[in-house]
């Protein structure tokens, strides 16, 4: 299946509606119109994904990793890297499919797979996905699922973990995922992540994670954060990802998300991201995702 088939019927999935009014369980569009660079780029669950129209550059401090359509990679949960998204200069589009990985299928997969543990010294090379025939047509099975039935989440994450098994066997960077999925930061993001409005405490956090609030904030040290910083982040991504669907206002986005004062969430975004919340707005394309903060560039496939 050609790179350009993918992006036909990504683009047609994308465009219909699921039963249940949200987006495919485990899929999402990646797109926008404007070359742009992403900061701080991070996500509370890994993924896997494959560009389909423009380039994306992945950069982590003097290391590079360039995608092309028809390129896969790996981004593990809660690692942040600096990200260029440029659009395709005869179409004017940059788009990339993002497959999002649960931690139990990470979990079951990394149990089961016989591939040696990363390199010692981590590049971003290793992330990439060495792509065949076998690992498209398990990604055309998956896709096939996805459109017959996008309602049914157990099905779509069976399908995704095949997938994920067979990319497993063709990166040497597979064993970053499961670190990066057992860290307390990310096990607190995906908690906080179902409901950012809620006023969460210390306490409530290590209740669900199944630890005394003592030993919750002692493995957030030893992580170099603490659960203020940990709130904070989860919120500000998850109004990120609101606003880059380019289908809600910035007051929504920052009430949604646990702000009261929408001047304050505004405040803390552009600590964060470097920008305002009304730029992410002016760089989403359609109904694509985008992974975090935007700023514009000229041209970012230099260097």
């Amino acid at each position: 299946m050609s790179t350009h088939t993918i992006d036909a019927r990504v683009q047609r999935m994308a465009a219909t509606p699921c039963p249940n009014g949200f987006l495919m369980p485990r899929f999402m569009v990646l797109s926008c119109v404007q070359a742009h660079r992403l900061r701080r780029v991070r996500m509370s669950q890994s993924a896997c994904i494959m560009v389909l129209q423009g380039y994306k550059t992945l950069i982590l401090e003097h290391d590079r990793l360039v995608a092309k359509p028809g390129d896969m990679f790996l981004l593990p949960a809660m690692f942040e890297v600096t990200i260029e998204n440029v659009p395709d200069p005869s179409r004017g589009v940059y788009r990339a499919l993002c497959l999002t990985l649960t931690p139990e299928a990470v979990a079951r997969v990394t149990a089961s797979t016989r591939t040696p543990p990363g390199p010692e010294a981590f590049r971003l090379g290793s992330l990439r996905v060495r792509m065949d025939e076998v690992v498209e047509a398990s990604l055309s099975h998956f896709l096939d699922m996805a459109e017959a039935c996008p309602d049914s989440e157990r099905l779509l994450d069976l399908c995704l973990e095949a997938l994920l098994l067979l990319v497993s066997e063709r990166t040497s960077g597979f064993a970053t995922l499961w670190r990066a999925e057992d860290a307390w930061k990310a096990k607190c993001a995906r908690v906080v992540g179902v409901d950012t409005a809620r006023a969460w405490t210390a306490a409530d956090l290590a209740a669900r994670l199944g630890v005394s609030e003592r030993t919750f904030r002692r493995h957030l040290r030893r992580e170099g954060t603490s659960f203020r910083e940990v709130l904070k982040d989860a919120r500000l991504e998850a109004a990120l990802a609101l606003l880059q669907s380019g289908n809600m206002a910035v007051s929504e986005a920052s009430f949604r998300c646990g702000y009261e004062s929408p001047s304050r969430f505004a405040t803390r975004f552009r600590e964060r991201y470097g920008v305002k919340p009304s730029d992410i707005v002016r760089f989403a394309a359609g109904n694509g995702q985008h992974l975090a903060g935007s700023e514009l560039t000229k041209d970012v496939r230099n260097g």
